[in-house]
């Protein structure tokens, strides 16, 4: 996958970056705890579709495939 970048995302609250445990957790709570989007969006002060897009990508639910 050369020349693609990766999304850095930024919390409102205090303006830190997503690390990727964040992005692992996000995961863990859309897969096994049945969270809302909108859940993890206010967990992480995120918008719902910036967690769409993690989620997405980081499930495979790509449109290509």
């Amino acid at each position: 996958m050369t020349g693609r970048t990766q999304r850095k995302y930024v919390r409102k609250d205090n303006k830190k970056l997503i690390t990727d445990e964040d992005i692992y957790h996000m995961l863990m709570l859309y897969k096994y705890q049945r969270k809302s989007l909108n859940q993890i969006a206010r967990q992480f002060s995120l918008e719902v579709t910036e967690v769409r897009a993690i989620i997405g990508r980081r499930t495979g639910g790509s449109c290509c495939g």
